[in-house]
């Protein structure tokens, strides 16, 4: 988000208090355009796992609609990730703290644990997070959906009137009673045996489809 560390943690109070609740009201005051959510039910219908991919400047809205399903995730153990952890713990998402450089190993495994043992298994990633480059995603995303044998569902959002930071996300909270879309894509199924190269061109193929999801939103905005 582009924050100073005493930003960071005096935000990081506020949102243990109110974080969920804010999110929830803004969500609540928007009028809100939702496409492709009969996707997401058949799919959790037929009890197929789902991996919501967020694009990390853009996962308000997508925090706000996805929260009633209860979703797993993964959250970096410093900085802006304190901020995130607050909010999301306070919209019933189920958090695990862990980063590339610190417990993010044990993070992911206890993640992965946790999703085998549900009923309705669902996770989400901020899959350009937590530094960029931004809207390129990395491997998380598209491992955690060989692991579970489910599906990458790619998620665009956008507000007629937002805020955004001047991080390297460019971070969005939308304004109250905003005009607003969210957009669930086509699902795309994962292949659990891919590795090495081949995984790589399926990786980026997954990244610049969801990034065009996104961006298409975007320019209908225009």
């Amino acid at each position: 988000m582009g924050l100073s560390k005493k930003t960071q943690q005096r935000i990081s109070k506020i949102a243990h208090r109110i974080g969920g609740h804010l999110v929830t009201l803004i969500g609540k005051s928007l009028r809100l355009e939702v496409r492709g959510w009969n996707r997401i039910l058949h799919l959790l219908n037929e009890g197929q796992p789902l991996v919501f991919q967020f694009w990390h400047g853009d996962m308000f809205i997508a925090w706000f609609l996805t929260s009633p399903l209860k979703p797993a995730a993964i959250v970096s153990q410093a900085g802006d990730g304190d901020i995130a952890s607050a909010v999301l713990g306070g919209l019933d998402f189920v958090t695990f703290r862990g980063s590339s450089t610190r417990g993010g190993r044990a993070a992911y495994s206890g993640m992965l644990r946790f999703l085998k043992k549900q009923n309705i298994q669902v996770s989400a990633f901020a899959s350009d997070g937590p530094r960029g480059p931004r809207r390129v995603m990395k491997s998380g995303t598209y491992v955690t959906a060989q692991h579970l044998d489910g599906y990458i569902i790619p998620t665009a959002t956008v507000s007629k009137w937002a805020l955004r930071g001047k991080g390297w996300d460019r971070f969005a909270i939308p304004l109250p009673f905003s005009f607003a879309v969210a957009s669930f894509g086509s699902p795309i199924k994962v292949d659990q045996k891919l590795k090495g190269s081949a995984f790589e061109d399926a990786l980026c193929k997954a990244s610049e489809f969801c990034k065009t999801h996104q961006e298409e939103l975007e320019r209908s905005f225009l």
